[in-house]
């Protein structure tokens, strides 16, 4: 293994490479640095079915530009098999703001300038979700964002979108997934040099008319939500005011401009983290699902008075919300601030659009509302009441994506709405993923139309949203999640989430804290039993999954399966309580029923 690893970091040393490349691994083998050299290349770095995600450094398990060189030879080579017109339809890239991005950029239009196919590039960082749009836009045959999301500083990712603008899924993924897995680095990677291609026509920077067109449609579903709810919104009165971070990310770049054009609004910021930097230098982490994200945000908010913070993860596909709080939930972002957690905001949005497409009769036939295994079973509830059906998928917005894409083929089924519980939301259909800048113009929609429907109502002291998300609890019953997840290291762990697996299979426990188990549902299998019935029944319309869900007769959901990037095996809980008293102590008793349920069963399994 060792002489392997040391003939390939020695590959890696030759004239094929850049000279920071070699200087870089020709030190490691110097110093005998075995270990980073085991890990560097003791593997490929892998590409999966949506793309690929490592730390940045030299190394075939690393990104570089030759590993991003390898993966975008890999997808020409399946675009040129698969589509005639590959070559002039080609494909649109976008990037974030970390760092190496506009690099990686790069060199992917090079690779796919080198193979004929003309590649469309945002010559700056804009939001993955433009970069859907803009595949959609100009009827490419896929799309390439860098980006790793909301990881740490030293990640960088590569993401793949196809034709419709939504993550890959099978079979496509899969057949890009062998291509690229053939494809020797750098032997096998045809290019030219970005300027050449820029002048023989094989690489074009998108200008700015498709940015306009898109905040375009964005200006558009804003102004049909509102319609429905013109009342309240007028009856908001006051200017509100919303501070906003793109947590050093792309958000900035459209953000603004698309809630620029909400009259009655100020939007604030917070300067700092609004300039985009990889380093992302003023948070612990860019990840909106977390309160560290938020604090500096919070507290330019509590000096200047918003009423509320927005933020956006660096690629601003998520987006998370702080609200002014009077204790109702507790100021979990401390200062009077509330963090809403994914599942909250998703229903809130939701039930935002669901209002005004009922109160202004433009519920389209069949309207249907998609959200996943996961997410919170409020949405059901909810969406029932408006007469709307609730589909669910797998955890992860490309399910929806490839749902709504699947409506759209058959033509049945209008998609209104799609949320993850993950701080990932959708309207309307000219975006296939999570889109930050569509949920940034939402919230700032929900906030107009809680304070207006809240001064209709002679309603005064509470947060106008902590007192629309109240009712919401008191008409459908208070709906909370928890999730736990434990690491089990090594080959001994991996073989105990196998065989914990394997035993809730052939063993489903008959209660949890004290419900009785009325269904278990298998989404490997593909069934569905039911203690009650003699019958299994079949679950088709799901994609085959590791994930086991159980459902007591007292508003129990537990959701178990195997992480796949890491040595987890991750619980979700979700419980429900009638709401009589005051959110506080409805989630109190929440609280304390998942502590004594959870522990009985992690206790069961061995792993209290």
């Amino acid at each position: 293994m060792t002489l392997d690893v040391l003939a390939k970091a020695r590959e890696w040393t030759d004239r094929r490479f850049d000279e920071a490349t070699r200087r870089e691994i020709q030190s490691l083998i110097d110093k005998g640095a075995m270990k980073e050299l085991q890990d560097r290349f003791s593997k490929e770095l892998e590409f999966g079915t949506g793309g690929m995600r490592g730390i940045m450094a030299p190394g075939t398990n690393r990104m570089n530009i030759y590993t991003v060189g390898r993966a975008t030879q890999g997808l020409a080579d399946h675009l040129l098999e698969s589509y005639p017109d590959a070559r002039e339809r080609g494909v649109a890239i976008a990037f974030d703001s970390r760092i190496n991005s506009s690099l990686f950029a790069k060199e992917a239009a090079a690779v796919l300038a080198g193979n004929g196919i003309k590649a469309r590039v945002f010559p700056e960082l804009r939001p993955t979700p433009l970069l859907s749009f803009t595949v959609r836009h100009f009827g490419c045959r896929a799309g390439i964002v860098i980006t790793a999301s909301h990881n740490p500083k030293e990640y960088n990712g590569y993401k793949v979108y196809g034709p419709s603008g939504s993550q890959l899924t099978a079979p496509e993924d899969a057949k890009i997934v062998s291509r690229v897995g053939g494809v020797r680095i750098v032997d096998d990677v045809k290019k030219v040099d970005y300027a050449e291609g820029i002048r023989r026509g094989l690489i074009e920077e998108i200008g700015p008319e498709v940015e306009r067109a898109y905040l375009e449609r964005v200006n558009g579903l804003a102004e049909g939500i509102q319609e429905g709810v013109m009342e309240e919104l007028e009856a908001a009165g006051r200017e509100l005011t919303i501070l906003y971070t793109s947590l050093h990310g792309a958000g900035i770049t459209l953000v603004p401009k698309a809630l620029g054009r909400i009259k009655g609004v100020t939007l604030l910021f917070e300067e700092e983290q609004c300039v985009p930097d990889g380093r992302f230098p003023t948070t612990p982490s860019p990840n909106p699902e977390e309160g560290a994200a938020l604090e500096r945000a919070i507290s330019a908010a509590r000096e200047k008075g918003a009423d509320m913070v927005i933020a956006t993860d660096p690629d601003c596909d998520r987006m998370g919300l702080a609200v002014r709080d009077n204790g109702a939930l507790g100021s979990a972002a401390g200062g009077g601030f509330v963090l809403l957690t994914g599942n909250q905001i998703g229903c809130l949005l939701g039930y935002l659009i669901l209002r005004s497409y009922s109160k202004s009769g433009k519920m389209p036939s069949d309207p249907v509302v998609i959200s996943t295994i996961v997410s919170t079973p409020l949405v059901h509830e909810m969406a029932r009441s408006f007469g709307v059906r609730v589909v669910d998928v797998l955890t992860g917005f490309k399910w929806i994506g490839e749902k709504m894409n699947e409506f759209e083929e058959r033509g049945e089924g209008h998609f209104i709405y799609g949320f993850e519980e993950s701080y990932g939301y959708l309207a309307g259909t000219f975006v296939r993923d999570k889109d930050g800048v569509i949920a940034s113009v939402l919230a700032a929609l929900l906030l107009k139309y809680a304070v207006g429907a809240g001064a209709l109502a002679g309603a005064s002291g509470a947060n106008p949203v902590m007192a629309l998300l109240a009712e919401l609890y008191r008409d459908y019953g208070m709906f909370m999640e928890y999730g736990k997840s434990f690491t089990l290291k090594g080959i001994e762990g991996a073989e105990k989430i196998k065989a914990l697996m394997k035993d809730l299979r052939k063993n489903p426990p008959e209660r949890i804290g004290g419900g009785r188990v009325i269904a278990f549902k298998d989404y490997l299998d593909q069934k569905e039993n039911k203690p009650d019935e003699v019958k299994t029944r079949e679950m088709p319309g799901l994609p085959v999954s590791d994930v086991l869900q159980f459902i007591t007769d007292d508003g129990v959901k537990v959701s178990v399966r195997p992480s796949g990037t890491e040595p987890k095996i991750k619980f979700y809980f979700a419980l429900r309580e009638p709401m009589s008293g005051s959110m506080e102590e409805t989630k109190g008793v929440l609280d304390a029923r998942y502590g004594r349920l959870s522990g009985e069963l992690f206790s069961a399994l061995g792993l209290a």
